[in-house]
């Protein structure tokens, strides 16, 4: 058998060689041995290519060094060793090779500073800085590629966010390079060099996006809004985001369209053909909105629901407050299926009364049959037939911080919940019954969302956002946030997560924001600023992303 499996081991490394010819895998006592020149394997090639760039950066010549580097770093087709990343043996190699792919990035930035493409730079040196906030190198980069781009103010902020980066993770000040830096743009040391001079008013097309925040007096009554002025176009036209509305983001553009006032404190989100909804906890209502209109409609009472889903004239809702304290009197460890005239039906799925608000979540399978439930406090995960409101299936052993379903009409419902208690996700399967899978994810993880291919899972006390891939249930990537997600959801091919920066009483490090993730490359693709609020629910419905803004946390 063995012998089998190297014979076609051979014939697909060294195709058209016959017997006794192979160089590469060859017998070798007591076994076989591979023989691997240097130039042979990539990542001997990769660290020649940018041992070579650093070597022409520090001779002066950045050309032939942002060359180099360029194509060592194109041999990268993902992280190193990533079908052994969690095999102890590989990880210190995998941690080696990812540092020296970070320090040749760096290094190939440094050479094109030096050729003066510091405007084309900025934004790739945003999505580095927001994934690595602690790299310093990396954040003097993103401040002096802004300052010679007429961008000083910013620049200074971006050290402003670094600082306090620092001082929350790690309880240090940043180093004193970065520290020089910041007191060289101040006095506009001439060594930094010329900076671009700003657009003149008449200009076809605005070279910067620059995010204007209103007036503190403004703030008094409605709370700080903030304003967003389209880039790239002459009509700089601001979309101001207020609090107790919900956002609306188009995809295509990365940019906020419209905000639409609803109720007090809206939260979570749904969506059907007719309408989108979103709960309103601070008042117990939840309002409609026409999605192909992108306007309100009306809002009627409900209760205080944490967790909605929607589907076939029915609004699912789950928790909502001390019983009393709604006008459907629904209380934590509820589910409540509110429909058509109105109607509805409230099912028990928690012992404790009054327990944690937010101790139920709620996942539709998307084909109209069941609503599944999860209930921290009795530990279970129940499916729930939607038009005869009776339990189907109750999992045990499972306390979900977050629930989603994926349903597929062959086999059943695959339904992946979260343990914050016990740092896991689990998968449980349908047709068996029973959890199959438990999936250790550390840093208490909670939201989560999930599709055939990968499921999503936010972590708080970490700031990241994991990937678990759902054909071999293995975790496959970490993306740090530097921000506190809250909840998470996919469409528009992204991943979407809401989240905010805690304030630490200091104003200047408030801030809510939307993430948007390429699932192809892992990475952080855009992040599209809502100013010193706080985000919560988030829906991907009608080719638009809804974001639920209440106030700052």
């Amino acid at each position: 058998m063995l012998q089998g499996y190297v014979s076609h081991l051979r014939k697909a490394l060294e195709p058209g060689r016959t017997r006794g010819e192979h160089e590469l895998l060859v017998s070798q006592a007591p076994g076989y041995a591979l023989h691997i020149r240097p130039e042979q394997l990539d990542a001997n090639r990769f660290a020649r290519l940018a041992s070579e760039g650093r070597q022409f950066l520090d001779d002066g010549d950045p050309g032939a060094a942002a060359e180099r580097l360029r194509a060592a770093l194109e041999l990268w087709r993902g992280p190193a060793l990533a079908d052994l990343a969690y095999e102890a043996f590989a990880r210190p190699e995998a941690e080696r090779l990812e540092e020296l792919r970070l320090a040749a990035m760096e290094d190939r930035i440094d050479a094109d500073l030096a050729l003066g493409r510091h405007d084309a730079l900025v934004g790739e040196l945003r999505e580095f800085v927001d994934v690595h906030p602690l790299r310093e190198r990396a954040r003097g980069q993103l401040m002096a590629a802004l300052y010679r781009g007429g961008r000083q103010a910013e620049a200074l902020q971006v050290y402003r966010e670094g600082r306090a980066a620092l001082s929350e993770q790690l309880g240090i000040e940043p180093g004193p390079g970065l520290r020089e830096l910041e007191r060289a743009i101040l006095r506009q040391d001439a060594k930094l060099g010329a900076a671009d001079p700003p657009p003149h008013p008449d200009a076809p097309r605005l070279r910067r996006r620059w995010p204007l925040v209103l007036g503190v007096a403004a703030a008094a009554t409605a709370g700080l809004s903030f304003v967003l002025v389209r880039g790239g176009s002459t009509e700089a036209q601001p979309v101001v985001v207020r609090p107790h509305t919900v956002a609306v983001i188009d995809p295509a553009r990365n940019k906020v369209v419209a905000d639409i006032p609803v109720g007090h404190w809206p939260g979570p989100l749904a969506a059907d053909q007719t309408y989108v909804y979103v709960g309103n906890i601070g008042d117990a209502t939840y309002s409609r909105i026409l999605p192909e209109q992108i306007k309100y409609y009306d809002t009627s009472s409900f209760s205080r629901a944490t967790e909605m889903t929607a589907g076939g004239g029915h609004i699912w809702a789950a928790d909502g407050g001390a019983p009393g304290h709604t006008p459907l009197g629904v209380s934590p460890g509820t589910v409540l299926d509110y429909g058509p005239g109105p109607t509805w039906t409230t099912m028990r799925v928690g012992p404790n009364l009054m327990g944690d608000e937010e101790q139920t979540t709620l996942a539709s399978d998307g084909d109209g049959f069941s609503i599944w439930a999860g209930n921290k406090d009795s530990k279970t995960v129940r499916q729930i037939d939607m038009s005869l409101h009776t339990t189907l299936l109750t999992v045990h052993g499972i306390a979900p911080g977050g629930l989603a379903a994926v349903g597929n009409s062959s086999t059943g419902d695959t339904v992946w919940a979260s343990d914050p208690a016990h740092n896991l996700v689990a998968r449980i399967d349908q047709a068996s019954r029973r959890i199959t899978e438990r999936i250790k994810i550390p840093g208490e993880p909670v939201r989560l969302a999930a599709d055939e291919r990968a499921v999503w899972v936010i972590t708080r006390s970490t700031r990241a956002l994991w990937r678990i891939d759902a054909r071999t249930n293995q975790v496959v990537a970490k993306i740090p946030l530097s921000v506190i997600p809250w909840r998470v959801a996919l469409g528009s091919g992204s991943v979407w997560v809401t989240a905010y920066q805690s304030s630490n009483h200091n104003d200047s490090t408030r801030g809510g924001t939307v993430i948007r993730i390429d699932p192809k490359t892992n990475r952080i693709a855009a992040r599209i600023p809502l100013g010193n609020l706080g985000p919560d629910g988030i829906l991907v419905s009608h080719g638009l992303v809804w974001v639920s803004v209440p106030p700052s946390p």
